[in-house]
């Protein structure tokens, strides 16, 4: 019987036994590297849930399994040969490396780790045939969880360097990648408050560094974690790591709110990490809202920031990519709650890099491109909130154009009405208006006020039926 028919050797069966027996699922190892092979890519990457489960339960199975996976690389690998091997090496980089240096022994030409797993894309390993939700499990805390950028700052001309030092918007180059991300795993699991972390997909690039999607188990209890290992610049100083941590710690002290994300813990070695909760969209991601939807989430990011507010913290980069969404979703039209992700984490970045890797420009408020207009402060989330408010009812940016016509406009001409290009009602041309005016004087005195109008739009739609 072959192994994509059903019957007393149906492979999901064989998984779903080793998953939850893998005290003895070493014995199982050479069926489940034979379903790497089948047509069924659920049943493959059931196999490789499963055989990372007997690798965290055998540690000693580690170098077997990565020269069997090494094996089968090379031609037409599956997708799921490349991310077992890949998170082989995050949890036994030793053995992992060990075989890979035995096998270019014997191979013509040296592979390294990139070479295997360039192609993973967006891949995730989950269990079909238990049917393991690795989005949204249980929360820690009680909050709730992506990403993907509409705008890409290298498709833009930026200013020149003379204002970054005051950390407005120019032309700094990011720091490279954190190099041989291999051997922190352990460390961020004895330091984290999770009993055990599970990665579950190979890395995501994300706007801050990378994020692996995990399982995490405390109590006894799963919940969907994201570990962030957190860029660092070309010159690394005490002073930016110090930045960071301040930063942070502002985050957890708020992460316990209403539409934000959680951040539960954070470290400084051997890299800059965090764990998060997992989310898997952002605003960035989303169509445009009918007027009622616009504005029920413009009042819970608006009832979002005032808490922030209430609290004295400042966020400073709110865009929609740092509205982040849960996704996995049982149905289409389920409603999920906004998220405010990356919660002030600009401010320690800004000084040191170009600020546009972590606010797109066309939400930036003036006073990131010209210090005239004074510090990035609480008046600062208003405008960047009525820029998103702006998305949110019209499915656009309130500006377009490359880096220089932003600024320009940004600086000069009056904010954006987003009547000329949605059919939504005036009252919203006014509160994006005012939200979004240039000078601090000119927008809402506060985000409570900005709030209430919000809500007041809100009822005024639902009574008319949207």
């Amino acid at each position: 019987m072959s192994p994509d028919e059903r019957g007393p050797t149906d492979p999901r069966t064989l998984v779903a036994e080793v998953i939850t027996a893998p005290e003895t699922g070493y014995t199982q190892l050479p069926a489940l590297l034979g379903l790497l092979d089948v047509g069924d890519r659920q049943v493959r990457l059931g196999a490789v849930t499963a055989l990372c489960v007997v690798a965290e339960d055998h540690p000693a199975t580690a170098d077997y399994l990565a020269r069997r996976l090494l094996d089968r690389t090379g031609g037409d690998q599956p997708l799921e040969v490349a991310l077992a091997i890949e998170y082989l090496a995050a949890r036994y980089p030793g053995a992992v490396e060990a075989e890979l240096d035995a096998y270019n022994a014997t191979h013509e030409g040296d592979r390294d780790l990139g070479d295997l797993t360039a192609d993973l894309g967006s891949a995730t390993l989950q269990d079909p045939s238990l049917g393991l939700d690795v989005g949204r499990t249980t929360a820690v805390g009680d909050a709730t969880t992506g990403q993907r950028t509409d705008y890409d700052p290298e498709d833009v001309e930026t200013a020149d360097d003379e204002e970054d030092a005051d950390g407005t918007i120019g032309d700094r180059p990011i720091g490279d990648l954190l190099p041989g991300r291999t051997d922190w795993l352990a460390i961020v699991e004895h330091e984290s408050p999770f009993d055990h972390l599970s990665i579950l997909a190979p890395r995501d690039r994300r706007r801050y560094g990378d994020v692996y999607r995990t399982l995490g188990t405390i109590d006894g209890t799963d919940v969907a974690v994201a570990i962030r290992l957190l860029d660092t610049p070309d010159t690394d100083t005490d002073a930016f790591r110090s930045a960071v941590g301040t930063r942070l710690d502002d985050w957890a002290a708020v992460a316990g709110l209403d539409n934000v994300v959680s951040l539960y813990d954070w470290g400084h070695e051997p890299y800059l990490w965090a764990t998060t909760e997992y989310t898997d969209e952002t605003l960035a991601d989303r169509d445009q809202f009918d007027p009622a939807e616009a504005a029920w989430h413009a009042e819970q990011l608006a009832l979002a920031v005032s808490s922030l507010h209430e609290r004295g913290v400042v966020h400073a980069s709110i865009d929609p990519e740092n509205v982040a969404y849960y996704g996995n979703v049982l149905a289409a039209d389920d409603r999920q709650p906004p998220l405010l992700d990356n919660v002030g984490a600009i401010q320690a970045y800004r000084h040191v890099t170009d600020p546009a890797n972590y606010l797109d420009p066309r939400y930036a408020a003036p006073e990131f491109y010209d210090r005239r207009f004074g510090r990035i402060d609480h008046a600062t989330d208003l405008y960047h909130l009525g820029a998103v408010c702006y998305r949110l009812f019209t499915g656009r940016p309130p500006y377009a154009g490359e880096f220089e016509t932003i600024r320009e406009r940004v600086l000069q001409a009056p904010p954006p009405t987003p009547s000329e290009v949605a059919d939504v009602p005036s009252e919203v041309d006014a509160l994006v208006g005012k939200a979004m005016g240039k000078r601090k004087l000119a927008r809402y005195e506060s985000v409570t006020h900005l709030t209430q109008e919000i809500r007041a739009l809100k009822e005024s739609l639902e009574d008319d039926g949207g």
